[in-house]
Protein backbone atom coordinates (compact mmCIF):
# COMPACT_ATOMS: atom_id res chain seq x y z
CA UNK A 1 0.00 0.00 0.00
CA UNK A 2 1.67 3.69 -0.73
CA UNK A 3 1.12 6.39 0.80
CA UNK A 4 0.86 9.58 -0.93
CA UNK A 5 2.76 11.80 0.95
CA UNK A 6 2.15 15.93 0.87
CA UNK A 7 5.45 17.34 0.04
CA UNK A 8 4.33 20.95 1.78
CA UNK A 9 3.82 20.24 5.77
CA UNK A 10 0.86 21.78 6.83
CA UNK A 11 -0.87 22.88 10.32
CA UNK A 12 -4.47 23.91 11.42
CA UNK A 13 -3.47 27.71 11.31
CA UNK A 14 -2.28 27.60 7.85
CA UNK A 15 -5.28 30.07 6.85
CA UNK A 16 -3.53 32.75 8.92
CA UNK A 17 -0.34 33.01 8.03
CA UNK A 18 0.45 36.12 5.87
CA UNK A 19 -1.73 38.31 7.92
CA UNK A 20 -0.68 41.74 9.18
CA UNK A 21 -1.38 39.59 12.98
CA UNK A 22 0.53 36.68 12.26
CA UNK A 23 3.76 39.08 11.56
CA UNK A 24 3.19 41.23 14.64
CA UNK A 25 2.72 38.18 16.81
CA UNK A 26 5.80 36.52 15.08
CA UNK A 27 8.04 39.89 15.80
CA UNK A 28 6.85 39.53 19.32
CA UNK A 29 7.47 35.86 20.10
CA UNK A 30 10.86 36.82 18.18
CA UNK A 31 11.66 39.65 21.19
CA UNK A 32 9.86 37.53 24.17
CA UNK A 33 13.00 34.34 22.88
CA UNK A 34 16.07 36.84 21.88
CA UNK A 35 15.45 38.50 26.29
CA UNK A 36 14.76 35.03 27.31
CA UNK A 37 11.65 35.94 28.57
CA UNK A 38 10.38 32.53 27.21
CA UNK A 39 11.44 29.43 26.13
CA UNK A 40 9.92 27.77 22.97
CA UNK A 41 9.21 24.28 23.26
CA UNK A 42 6.45 24.02 20.43
CA UNK A 43 6.57 24.89 17.06
CA UNK A 44 6.32 28.86 16.12
CA UNK A 45 3.29 28.07 13.90
CA UNK A 46 1.33 26.39 15.94
CA UNK A 47 2.11 28.78 18.87
CA UNK A 48 1.36 32.30 16.62
CA UNK A 49 -1.23 30.33 15.18
CA UNK A 50 -3.52 29.24 18.26
CA UNK A 51 -2.97 33.12 19.62
CA UNK A 52 -4.00 34.73 15.94
CA UNK A 53 -6.93 32.22 16.38
CA UNK A 54 -8.36 33.16 19.51
CA UNK A 55 -7.98 36.61 19.07
CA UNK A 56 -9.93 36.66 15.86
CA UNK A 57 -12.66 34.68 17.82
CA UNK A 58 -12.61 37.21 20.48
CA UNK A 59 -13.30 39.65 17.81
CA UNK A 60 -16.34 38.28 16.76
CA UNK A 61 -20.09 39.04 17.75
CA UNK A 62 -21.15 36.03 19.19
Amino acid sequence: MKVKVNSRMTHPYEKYENTELWKKIDRALDELVENQDIEEITKREYIVGYICKKLIETEEPK
